[in-house]
């Protein structure tokens, strides 16, 4: 588009100036019949007025109305604008020139064709009405309306319009450009189509010399696993950034990832989203969805084989502090998380909890691995703490130097504590308390049943006691750094915004 806003019609402007006083001159016929009225011209006609010569192959010449009507093989030429045409009907009187039949317009190197092409010189304005085509260096473009309004220095193209240049095709319904900026702007859908990318749109502008867009109303851009939607949006193409504002969603179908916030900030080129304010991360998974929301979240796609760009990608997730995600079968508090789609794990970091139906785990991080997009097992590998809740006051404890907790259909079944495991174990036959154990033991597996502890197994040799229920007191039956932070607990997808200590 960078130069048709200078020949869409603005080259039949200069073929005819507002002030049109001179007689048209007849400059050669073969054959002229006629009286002082009408004159009709046959073979090899030429036409003089202004600036702007005429040849065609026959044409009427009003005398007194100082017009004519030109017919087959009609051309024009004034200095480097060449126009030819079926038909032409010129008055000097009405400024007014209609170009009928396979019109074909060059200057320089654009050229316009059209079947129908109107200018109004008195008011500096070009039309045609049924469907046109502008071909220059870099761009075609087609639609069937356009007007030039040459005092606004401003194009204006309607219905099935489509410009079409190396870098990417634009497909809307109305289309206005500048001139002078070289700006076009969108009122109504609007697809700007690469092989990079589909930018959307409904209203908004883009500037064809700088390559950066601004839209309003219903905007996205749709890159290769990535969407990204704002109520706004800004993009560069030259650096293939772009900056969402308000309503932000961005999708990863391939993760089935969903990203939802206030300012989203995409880069192309290095393939990775970042978002702040509000933020709500929904990732799905088989049966039902995780929710998460942090202060912000940064997502990147990488090459596996970094030597080999369009090979097959990962994903990488950050949320970064006061991280709280909530799934059905289990929630968590952390202050950073991490996910990699390369070994499907999630990583939490920095005070991090997780919970399962009773039962709470804490340690210095906290690893989820993902085994079909099922959340399957978790590791800790240092200062490990199980927490089990046996009832309102009691708890079933283990802790040890690492954990591995196993999960079967959405529930925790098995815990593995390795290495200085200590555990405390309410005994009881049905609900009656028959004893609590406390022992020590280098190697515990704890066996969980619908959320509850229904069995521990020494793997070596424990050191402990059975005590009575009444003969240890409440200091005893907590191992250290025991917290139970049930009140921290996300209850709900909607309770991940609310922060407590």
């Amino acid at each position: 588009m960078k130069q048709i806003a200078l020949c869409v019609l603005l080259s039949v402007c200069s073929l005819y100036g507002y002030s049109q006083k001179r007689k048209i001159e007849i400059v050669h016929t073969d054959l002229m019949v006629g009286d002082r009225q009408v004159r009709k011209l046959y073979g090899n006609v030429e036409f003089k007025h202004q600036d702007m010569r005429m040849f065609c192959d026959s044409a009427y010449f009003y005398v007194k109305d100082n017009r004519f009507e030109a017919y087959t093989n009609v051309k024009i030429i004034n200095n480097t604008v060449t126009i030819t045409s079926d038909t032409l009907y010129y008055s000097s009187q009405t400024n007014i020139a209609r170009f009928r039949g396979k019109i074909k317009m060059v200057n320089n190197d654009v050229t316009l064709t059209t079947n129908f092409l109107d200018y109004n010189a008195k008011d500096n304005i070009g039309m045609y009405y049924n469907s046109g085509k502008i071909v220059d260096r870099e761009n075609t473009l087609t639609s069937k309306i356009a007007r030039y309004t040459v005092n606004d220095n401003m194009l204006f193209f309607k219905n099935s319009v489509v410009l079409k240049n190396k870098d990417y095709t634009i497909h809307t319904d109305t289309l206005k450009y500048q001139t002078v900026s070289k700006t076009a702007y969108f009122h109504g859908p609007t697809k700007i189509i690469s092989k990079e990318n589909l930018l959307y749109t409904e209203n908004g502008w883009y500037n064809t010399q700088t390559n950066i867009a601004q839209f309003f109303k219903n905007s996205y851009i749709n890159s290769k696993a990535q969407f990204v939607y704002g109520d706004s949006l800004y993009y560069n193409r030259n650096t293939d950034i772009g900056k969402a504002y308000k309503n932000v969603i961005i999708k990863d179908t391939t993760e089935q990832l969903f990203l939802y916030g206030e300012k989203g900030f995409y880069n192309g080129k290095e393939d990775f989203v970042y978002v702040t304010n509000k933020i709500v991360l929904i990732k799905a998974f088989a049966k039902d969805s995780l929710y998460l929301h942090a202060d912000s979240i940064f997502s990147k796609r990488l090459a596996i084989n970094p030597q080999k760009p369009d090979s097959a990608t990962y994903q990488i997730v950050k949320a970064y502090h006061k991280t709280r995600f909530y799934k059905s079968d289990v929630q968590g508090v952390c202050d950073s998380l991490v996910y990699h789609s390369l070994d499907s794990v999630i990583h939490l970091f920095v005070k991090p909890v997780i919970w399962s139906d009773e039962n709470q785990i804490t340690g210095n991080s906290i690893q989820l691995r993902l085994v079909n997009n099922v959340i399957e097992h978790i590791y800790i590998d240092a200062n490990a703490f199980l927490i089990a809740q046996d009832n309102a006051i009691q708890f079933n404890q283990m802790k040890g130097k690492s954990l591995q907790g196993y999960i079967k259909n959405n529930q925790l079944y098995k815990v593995d504590i390795m290495n200085n495991g200590e555990t405390v174990y309410f005994l009881r036959d049905s609900d009656e308390l028959v004893g609590i154990n406390k022992a020590i033991c280098d190697s515990i597996t704890a066996y969980i049943d619908k959320g509850k502890v229904q069995r521990i197994v020494f793997r070596s040799k424990p050191s402990g006691t059975l005590f009575p229920p009444n003969e240890i007191s409440g200091n005893e039956v907590q191992l250290e750094n025991f917290k139970w932070l049930e009140h921290i607990r996300p209850q709900h997808a909607k309770d991940i915004f609310i922060w407590r200590e």
